[in-house]
């Protein structure tokens, strides 16, 4: 699920810093104590919670929307394509700053992935032998720009507004890549644009999502390079 490519189409965090020496010994110890161990050993990675929080929300700010939804069959944009379906739980919280017209808005994803046999991993593209599912959670910290009224659309502006389903196929994931005629769902959703037609632009601070299957992972973060896989 990767900003640009998802049916967000409006949606990258690590750094390290080591003295040349401690890493050339780092690396030495490395490969000793990965002789035997499996090749997608579980990376480290910062946890999901550590961005998507409205921490970065100005004093001040009013919150205006603060729904949940459910999501089913959302194509999940991989390095080399859509890889799975998902279908998860998503709360979408919206401030409106003190200027009025910029809001802050956070979004966190819960859910699980489907992908099958033939299919290409998110990480490295490798092929799927065997149909898995998995755990995922995530999300994003954003802004955007609005001058118009807030218009729910006959949503409520708080708790649950029930379902969406992007439609999704496995017909479409198993095309392998964005070149080969995938086009990823074809019911793209913006419930945002629901409560703020016309919004714009939309600038995210930053985003990610990291996917759990047995010991592996595979995460993939904005301020850092994507990291791990996930293959059955």
């Amino acid at each position: 699920m990767r900003p640009g490519v998802t049916t967000n189409q409006t949606e990258g965090e690590f750094m390290s810093m080591r003295k040349q020496t401690v890493l050339v010994v780092l690396a030495a110890l490395a490969l000793l104590l990965l002789v035997g161990m499996p090749a997608l050993a579980q990376p480290t990675h910062s946890t999901w919670g550590s961005f998507v929080n409205a921490g970065g929300v100005p004093a001040g700010s009013t919150l205006v929307v603060n729904v949940t939804y459910k999501v089913t069959n959302d194509e999940d944009s991989g390095n080399a394509g859509y890889w799975a379906l998902d279908s998860y739980n998503k709360q979408l919280q919206v401030w409106q700053g003190p200027d009025k017209t910029t809001f802050y808005v956070v979004g966190r994803y819960t859910g699980t992935w489907q992908t099958f046999a033939g299919a290409l991993s998110p990480g490295s593209g490798v092929t799927q032998t065997r149909d898995a599912s998995g755990p995922f959670e995530g999300g994003y910290v954003a802004t955007f720009e609005f001058s118009g009224t807030i218009n729910p659309g006959g949503y409520k502006a708080n708790g649950n507004i029930g379902a969406f389903d992007l439609q999704g196929t496995k017909t479409d994931v198993l095309l392998g890549t964005y070149g080969a005629g995938q086009t990823g769902p074809p019911e793209p959703v913006s419930v945002l644009g629901l409560y703020f037609p016309g919004y714009q632009p939309f600038d995210y601070i930053n985003w990610g999502w990291t996917y759990h299957y047995r010991n592996q992972s595979w995460n993939n973060f904005d301020l850092s390079p994507a990291s791990g896989d996930i293959v059955p």
